[in-house]
């Protein structure tokens, strides 16, 4: 049986791929995903014979999903889907891993069956067995190096240990070296071994990010200094192989510091992201790994959004963004979700068309993915904020009908309040005060209706001890789940994690 895996971000797309494939003897849909990330975890459960892709998704494309499980698999097979009649996208496709590339439109149930058995015929009845074995065997020993540089927690490392996972350093001089590269494929990286490394391997960590530790000759001289000078020389071989940056470790020599070694050849060639300009790490420090105020930052300037403080809620992400720049922490992705974040809380606390902020959120998490300085990232977040639409004035400039709306509004915000019925209260029809509303306060009477409603959610949860439900209920949610899926997006965690966290007293 042939396991197909589907990724497309369309749901009619994934539904009809899936049911001609389930009436195809011989085949059966091992899973189907919503983008390349999605997709790139359930490969990695599934082991999937055929991946079938399309090359534009949010969050991960097809193009780098491939990219990342080619460091799985190099052989897999797949077909790219795509609505763009475009070459560049074609040979991009077939430079990862493509078996097929066909266009969206002209795609028919007979024409998927041919694709995929002439793919079937191509990779043999035993692919099956040797992907598993040499997946478990590969995944086995990179799940324990990744944690290595990625744990803060990792126990010492022994010989023992090396050799239970097929690990190939032994005792004597070491170093690790980790290269991220940029749009090339790190198949036409080579490392120069020869005159300095020795038991060399290759640690896959990312779609375009590996990490290289080995034993350093010992004719490679008796001078730890020259050794460092001859690693850097090392690297530059490889920069000028391509498109990438490099972080080296220290030189070690005790097994037990191997992970200290990675992490800091990691943390190191993070740098790259601060200083772009810049494509060899060596000898700088990386004095943190994460952003400590990262949660408080989000709390507080959502806070402030619920609060229609916007100027305030801008001065605690301009705070964030300062504390980001000055730390220079090596968790990149951490900063990339900690933006991503206020974006979305902002949009989620400014607009009320649910599929278009979903669209324009999107879109940024895209950029944001895709950004590779600290540069772009802040570009990312200016151009979100001012396509948010929020620009009203502040609370002590609202005209006279809005300030006596948002009282009768605070009066009456847990019950089933209407825009007309705040308009008769303050003697204007519906439409007048819709518009004034949104001019004034930046945001339409539904938006600010739901802010209202998450800013005594907030109060009652930091001070009472009512249940969730409870609180719900008390501020206009009839509907658990709504309530703590709205408040998520705000918030980024949900109801009941928030009322018993340690960060609540900010």
């Amino acid at each position: 049986m042939v396991r197909v895996m589907i990724v497309d971000d369309e749901v009619p797309i994934r539904q009809w791929l899936e049911f001609c494939i389930g009436k195809m003897d011989g085949y059966q849909v091992s899973g189907t995903a919503s983008n390349g990330a999605e997709g790139y975890s359930l490969f990695r459960k599934t082991l999937p014979d055929i991946i079938i892709s399309d090359i534009r998704m949010p969050v991960m494309d097809g193009l780098e999903m491939l990219k990342l499980i080619r460091n799985i698999n190099p052989a897999v097979a797949s077909v790219i889907l795509t609505s763009h009649e475009d070459f560049e996208y074609a040979r991009k496709a077939m430079k990862f891993g493509a078996s097929e590339y066909i266009l969206k439109t002209e795609i028919t149930e007979d024409g998927l069956k041919k694709i995929l058995d002439k793919i079937r015929d191509e990779i043999g009845a035993d692919s099956q067995e040797n992907l598993e074995k040499t997946f478990e065997e590969l995944s086995y020993r990179n799940r324990y190096l990744r944690s290595l540089v990625l744990s803060r927690s990792a126990g010492a490392v022994t010989e023992k240990v090396l050799n239970e996972y097929g690990i190939p350093i032994r005792r004597g001089e070491y170093a690790a070296i980790d290269i991220m590269t940029g749009e090339d494929d790190f198949s036409r990286f080579k490392i120069p071994e020869k005159g300095f490394f020795s038991h060399v391997i290759k640690v896959p960590l990312d779609m375009n990010h590996m990490m290289i530790v080995g034993n350093i000759l010992a004719s490679a001289g008796p001078s730890t200094v020259k050794k460092q000078d001859l690693m850097e020389q090392c690297c530059r071989t490889i920069l000028s192989q391509g498109k990438c940056r490099i972080g080296c470790s220290d030189i070690y020599s005790d097994l037990a510091r191997l992970g200290q070694a990675m992490r800091q050849a990691y943390d190191r060639a993070q740098l790259g992201f601060y200083y772009p300009g810049k494509t060899l790490f060596s000898t700088e420090s990386v004095e943190k790994r994460r952003t400590e105020n990262g949660e408080i930052y989000k709390i507080r300037f959502s806070r402030e959004l619920v609060n229609q403080q916007f100027s305030k809620a801008v001065e605690i992400r301009d705070a964030m963004m300062r504390e980001v720049r000055a730390e220079k922490t090596a968790d990149i992705d951490y900063i990339k979700k900690l933006y991503l974040f206020f974006l979305t809380s902002l949009y989620h606390t400014t607009k009320d068309d649910v599929n278009q902020v979903e669209e324009e959120l999107g879109e940024l998490g895209r950029q944001i993915h895709n950004a590779v300085s600290l540069d772009q990232l802040d570009q990312v977040m200016e151009r979100g904020f001012q396509s948010s639409g929020k620009q009203g004035m502040e609370n002590a400039e609202y005209s006279a009908s809005v300030r006596n709306a948002i009282y009768f509004m605070e009066q009456h915000y847990p019950e089933s309040l209407t825009l007309a019925d705040v308009a008769d209260h303050v003697g204007l029809s519906s439409e007048y005060l819709s518009r004034l509303f949104r001019e004034e306060t930046g945001v339409k009477f539904v938006v600010y209706l739901n802010n209202l409603r998450l800013k005594h959610a907030l109060r009652l949860l930091e001070t009472t001890n009512l249940k969730v439900y409870e609180i719900a209920e008390k501020v206009g949610y009839s509907n658990l789940s709504y309530f703590s899926t709205v408040f998520k997006k705000n918030f980024g965690q949900n109801p009941f994690d928030y009322k018993n966290s340690a960060n609540l007293k900010l």
